[in-house]
């Protein structure tokens, strides 16, 4: 939905990319539901989202949550703020939005970005360390 890398190139617009696979998603994971991806486009100056791609169980479920946020003009940052339903495929987009690609964040948040560890493709987010902390 939105625009593509490809079509935002021949546009000539900055973009970063956030991409995570299903097995991040812990409602994927819960239903047995890993395959597949979430990918965000998200202007370069404004983090605008630009347009969104995902490939697996309960599309339509965050393909709105999305298309709200783009159709009011918002950056993906004030989706990132959201606290999103558990269990949902939508609760995805908060590991999604950890995992910008590009220069520094124009927002003022300092928080680190995702990173992968292992070959289990499980992200390491702030939000889900701390809630290891507690566990």
């Amino acid at each position: 939905m939105g625009l593509d890398e490809t079509t935002a190139q021949q546009r000539r617009i900055a973009v970063r990319v956030a991409r995570i696979p299903m097995t991040s998603v812990l409602r994927a994971r819960a239903i047995g539901e890993t395959r597949g991806f979430m990918k965000m486009l998200l202007d370069a100056d404004s983090d605008r989202i630009l347009g969104f791609t995902m490939l697996g169980a309960d599309t339509g479920e965050v393909l709105a949550v999305v298309q709200t946020a783009m159709l009011a003009g918002l950056p993906y940052t004030r989706l990132r703020g959201a606290i999103l339903t558990h269990p949902t495929m939508a609760e995805g987009l908060n590991v999604l939005h950890e995992s910008p690609s590009g220069r520094e964040r124009k927002d003022g948040d300092t928080r680190p970005l995702a990173h992968w560890e292992g070959e289990g493709g499980r992200v390491q987010t702030p939000k889900n360390r701390q809630a290891e902390e507690i566990i």
